[in-house]
């Protein structure tokens, strides 16, 4: 993401952002000197400095050769800050939970999309969490497994490389690279592969019966890893 794609996400149009940008780096300027400068059609320059300025993140000069300034960068961003701040309440407020039912079978795709679901489970345990992955996915966990650790959550990581995280019940086992398990509070399930990134798809659920497999299948592995003397704990870690 650079900064055009993070002002998109601020409801910017593409030009938009280019052109409040470009008015930042090289000042006020009319909308031909806008339009040559960000490389796009003086008519669309125009119609997106009138939109930008709608949206606060350009004012307008008077006299014949119209020009346009830039918000300053601060006060553009506390205002974009402050609108988000405000849909998000509302969202909070108005938005409907989820109508109780049978629990489905979601598949979450895209790699990022994946990454983020493997943290906002992490971040919503509230008492124990198992995983198992590879020490390039147990990456992409590292701080939220810190935190819970840190926390007093009982958190058991199964990995091929010890991550350092403090307090993380590590156990060792070779793993193949993109595969992650999760099972967290025994409510929620998440398992499937991140790799290669551009098929990253993975299957989160909390069903119950699937819960109940997922959980069983972790303590069974956790039981082989013991008989079979895969673990090397670290220097003053706990037993499991």
């Amino acid at each position: 993401m650079d900064c055009i794609d993070a002002l998109n996400r601020f409801g910017l149009t593409r030009q938009e952002a280019l052109l409040y940008a470009t008015l930042l780096e090289h000042g006020p300027q009319t909308g031909y000197e806008a339009a040559k400068r960000a490389g796009i059609s003086r008519s669309n320059a125009y119609a997106a400095l009138a939109g930008l300025a709608e949206k606060g993140g350009a004012m307008r000069s008077g006299g014949p050769a119209q020009r346009f300034s830039p918000t300053p960068r601060a006060e553009f961003l506390a205002r974009l800050r402050a609108a988000s701040d405000e849909a998000l309440a509302l969202l909070e407020r108005e938005l409907p939970e989820r109508a109780p039912g049978e629990e489905p079978y979601l598949t979450v795709s895209g790699h990022g999309n994946v990454v983020d679901k493997m943290r906002a489970m992490l971040r919503a345990v509230q008492s124990h969490v198992y995983v198992s992955a590879h020490s390039a996915e147990a990456a992409h966990m590292a701080d939220e497994l810190a935190d819970l650790a840190a926390r007093g959550r009982k958190t058991v990581l199964i990995c091929d490389a010890d991550p350092g995280l403090p307090g993380v019940r590590l156990h060792h086992k070779a793993q193949e690279r993109g595969h992650v398990k999760i099972i967290a509070d025994t409510a929620a399930v998440l398992t499937g592969c991140l790799e290669p990134p551009g098929a990253a798809q993975c299957l989160y659920s909390r069903n119950g019966h699937l819960v109940r497999l997922m959980r069983e299948a972790f303590l069974n592995e956790l039981a082989v890893i013991a008989r079979d003397g895969e673990d090397a704990p670290r220097a003053g870690q706990a037993p499991p």
